[in-house]
């Protein structure tokens, strides 16, 4: 490899070229995994549209139909109906987008506020470092669950907004501790330093020179997070302290149809399946972005 090679292959921002560069030699299950998330997202991002039925219809005559059946209305359910008769593909399409709405804006709710609070923690030093490097360790040792039951307890279910930037919390001390640590690093290169010194302010630096050049990691981390987003979104709204009707997400199809496990699997398992392909796709694609992105593992295309 030349010199000049040598100095492209590590240039700031080269990280996408190499990320797209190795899509094309990615593993099988890395693609379907891509694949998958992909039709999740379209999903989420057109589920209005392509629902067959309007997912907070109900029917009792055509309550807890199988997969596949036809209503006496002559109503086609794909993926039947749930105990009160609604259509189980329309709920879903509507539960993955509210799901995927909130696991979205939360995750990169908590990315912005952790890196920025990692690079106040990294640009003052001294005691603001001290105090928020104590925060993060408190945050680190707290199971977030009761934090965040302790907080809807409090203010009450309900508010969507809030509930987006509770979830969007879960997780913020990583990105603190990422950016707090590679924006060290990164000033004590020199590049950071010999920019201030022709003129530019401190918002520059950090915003144009530091941040493209440590947002690798930042993605691998917001890849990593984002299935335990999930998880928590789900989870709060199958303990009713969540979504609430008559909105649905996926932990809400979850907790209705867990008293219809043994006549009417469909309602909760097709959710759980859900949840579980998007998650195990999401942690897939994260392990993969973490060996083409982390430069101590990433295999460098010749």
């Amino acid at each position: 490899m030349s010199h000049s090679d040598a100095i492209a292959e590590f240039a700031p921002h080269s990280w996408w070229k190499r990320l797209f560069v190795t899509l094309a030699q990615s593993p099988g299950l890395v693609r379907v995994a891509i694949a998958w998330l992909a039709m999740i997202l379209f999903i989420a991002l057109t589920a209005r549209l392509i629902m067959p039925y309007d997912y907070q219809a109900t029917s009792l005559l055509s309550r807890l139909l199988p997969p596949g059946s036809t209503a006496m209305n002559g109503d086609f359910h794909l993926l039947g109906t749930d105990h009160l008769g609604r259509d189980l593909l329309s709920r879903l399409f509507a539960s993955i987008q509210l799901t995927m709405l909130v696991a979205v804006f939360g995750t990169f709710f908590g990315a912005i506020v952790g890196s920025s609070i990692g690079f106040v923690a990294a640009r003052f030093k001294g005691w603001v470092d001290d105090v928020i490097m104590v925060l993060v360790d408190f945050q680190a040792s707290m199971p977030f669950v009761i934090i965040a039951l302790s907080v809807i307890a409090v203010t009450g279910t309900g508010n969507l907004l809030l509930f987006v930037l509770l979830v969007g919390f879960q997780g913020w001390e990583r990105y603190a501790r990422i950016s707090r640590g590679l924006t060290l690093a990164a000033v004590n290169h020199g590049y950071a330093a010999s920019v201030r010194l022709l003129g530019a302010g401190t918002m520059r630096v950090y915003l144009r020179h530091i941040l493209p050049n440590i947002l690798a990691a930042l993605i691998v981390q917001v890849s990593i997070n984002f299935p335990e987003t999930v998880i928590l979104e789900t989870s709060m709204s199958f303990l009713g302290v969540g979504i609430q009707p008559p909105n649905t997400s996926l932990g809400n199809l979850l907790s209705y149809g867990r008293d219809y496990l043994l006549n009417a699997w469909w309602i909760a398992g097709l959710p759980g399946l859900t949840i579980f392909f998007t998650t195990l796709s999401m942690s897939i694609v994260g392990d993969w972005l973490r060996d083409v992105l982390d430069p101590t593992t990433a295999t460098r295309p010749r």
